[in-house]
């Protein structure tokens, strides 16, 4: 997950932004996401589900089977609920995994809404826009024959939202520049200059490194 970010979000769009990049994804093409690099001023559409699996592939999300009634609260002055989510946790039987805030009457398309929770880790989008969120994560502790072994789950601080307000939105507010790159694999997103990854950038990046 980002460190610290920024989230816009109309109804079918979400711009996910940090210092480094950050990704925008659109219901009109649900199956990719735009992720880009601010530094190199390149792009690289990547199938969504890399994608989410790049985010969570250190910490898995436990699933929630059961949520408790919401109680009413307020987040920055506007109307939201609490949920609790619960999962059954081997012998320690039912467990709550997931304790997170949404916003009331902030709606987006079905399928942008279902996109955010899934950033976030949720299996489920049955609730309002989550904007605060702590959550029990297993760990992943290696691998044996395509099985993935897991650690004990630890709570994570998932999201802690700071403010929330209504902004117009702007020609920009979900694209990046017209004169960005595109790059041609995830490597070139990161380490290349103009969207195709050679040799000198490498040379480049480890020597800017040493530096």
């Amino acid at each position: 997950m980002f460190a610290n970010f920024k989230a816009r979000a109309s109804r079918s769009k979400i711009h996910i932004e940090s210092k480094m990049g950050g990704s925008i994804w659109d219901d009109k093409t649900p199956e990719k996401v735009l992720v880009y690099n601010n530094e190199n001023k390149v792009y690289f559409l990547q199938d969504a589900k890399a994608y989410l699996t790049d985010l969570n592939q250190d910490f898995l999300p436990i699933p929630i089977e059961d949520l408790d009634a919401p109680t009413k609260v307020q987040f920055d002055g506007r109307p939201a609920k609490r949920y609790l989510g619960y999962a059954k946790l081997g012998k320690m039987g039912k467990q709550c995994v997931a304790d997170f805030t949404c916003l009331d009457g902030f709606a987006l398309t079905p399928s942008a809404h279902r996109m955010w929770c899934r950033f976030l880790g949720l299996n489920r989008g049955d609730f309002g826009l989550p904007v605060l969120l702590t959550q029990r994560r297993a760990r992943v502790v290696g691998y044996d024959d395509k099985t993935v072994k897991l650690g004990q789950p630890v709570w994570c601080r998932v999201l802690t939202t700071t403010k929330a307000r209504d902004l117009p939105l702007q020609a920009d507010s979900f694209a990046v520049k017209a004169d960005w790159k595109q790059a041609k694999d995830k490597a070139a997103l990161f380490f290349s200059k103009d969207g195709s990854l050679q040799a000198k950038d490498i040379d480049d990046f480890f020597r800017s490194s040493a530096k």
